[in-house]
C-alpha cells in the first residue's frame, strides 16, 4: 500500500494548494487555465511520489492493467473532473459538508482502485511507509479538518469563513491533540485530557472562539489519525 499511501498524500497536498477561496474566485473566472494547472500540479505531484513504482502494471480500476505514468494520467483527469462537478461555492448550494465527503471519498475510491498491491505483497504491510501516513496525518487534521468543520458549520448554522487567525488557532490546537498521541507509553493519555480540558476552558472564557463541536471533533478526530500514525511504526 506504499503507492496509495503516495497518492493520498499527493492529492491532500493538492488539497492545501487549491483548497481556498482565492482559488475557488479564480477557477470560476478562469476554469479552463485552473483546470490545467490543478490536473499538471496533482499529476506531477503523484510523479514525483511514485517514481520507483511507475515501472509495475497497475490495475486501471481492476478491469485491465495499463503502465503506472497512463494511471496517474487518468487520476489526474477523473481529480479535475471530480473538482468541477462536487463544486464548493459559499451560499450557492446546501448540504455542503456531504458534498465534501463526496468528493473526498471518489477521488480516495479511484486511487484504491489503481493502486499495484503487489507493493503490499511484497512488504507484508498494509501501512509500510509510516513517513507517510505522518505527513496525509498532518495535513487531514489542518486543513481537512478545518474545511470539513466549517462546512458542517455552515450547514448547521450558516456560518461566515473562518478568519485567518481562527483557522490557524485551531489547525494549532489539533496538531498538538496529534502530537500528543505520538507520545510513547501510556504518558499521552494524561496530556491528551489535560490538553483538552485547557481547551475547553479557553473556549469558555472566550480566549479561543470556536464550536463545542469544533473542540470535540478536533480532539476526538486528530486523536483517531494519531492513532493510525502511531500504529504505522508498530507494524514495521
Amino acid at each position: 500500500m506504499i503507492v496509495f499511501w503516495r497518492l493520498l498524500l499527493a492529492y491532500y497536498i493538492s488539497a492545501v494548494l487549491f483548497y481556498h477561496r482565492p482559488f475557488f474566485a479564480w477557477r470560476d473566472r478562469r476554469p479552463c487555465l485552473s483546470a490545467l494547472l490543478q490536473g499538471s500540479t496533482f499529476l506531477a505531484l503523484c510523479l514525483g511520489l511514485c517514481w520507483p513504482y511507475l515501472d509495475l502494471s497497475w490495475p486501471f480500476l481492476h478491469f485491465f492493467h495499463l503502465p503506472g505514468s497512463i494511471c496517474l494520467l487518468f487520476l489526474a483527469i477523473f481529480y479535475v473532473f471530480n473538482d468541477r462537478m462536487l463544486v464548493f461555492r459559499a451560499g450557492q448550494m446546501k448540504y455542503h459538508s456531504l458534498t465534501f465527503l463526496a468528493h473526498d471519498f471518489l477521488i480516495i475510491l479511484f486511487i484504491f482502485l489503481c493502486v499495484p498491491f503487489k507493493v503490499l505483497y511484497e512488504t507484508g504491510n498494509f501501512m509500510a511507509a509510516p513517513w507517510t501516513l505522518l505527513a496525509v496525518g498532518f495535513l487531514v487534521i489542518t486543513k481537512m479538518f478545518s474545511v470539513f468543520i466549517y462546512m458542517v458549520e455552515q450547514d448547521l448554522y450558516g456560518r461566515d469563513y473562518p478568519t485567518i487567525d481562527e483557522s490557524f488557532i485551531t489547525m494549532l490546537m489539533r496538531l498538538i491533540f496529534y502530537l500528543i498521541i505520538l507520545l510513547p507509553g501510556w504518558r499521552w493519555l494524561i496530556w491528551f485530557f489535560a490538553w483538552l480540558w485547557a481547551c475547553q476552558i479557553a473556549r469558555k472564557n472566550r480566549l479561543m472562539d470556536f464550536s463545542r463541536f469544533a473542540l470535540y471533533f478536533s480532539a476526538f478526530g486528530a486523536g483517531a489519525i494519531g492513532f493510525l500514525a502511531k500504529w504505522s511504526f508498530y507494524l514495521r
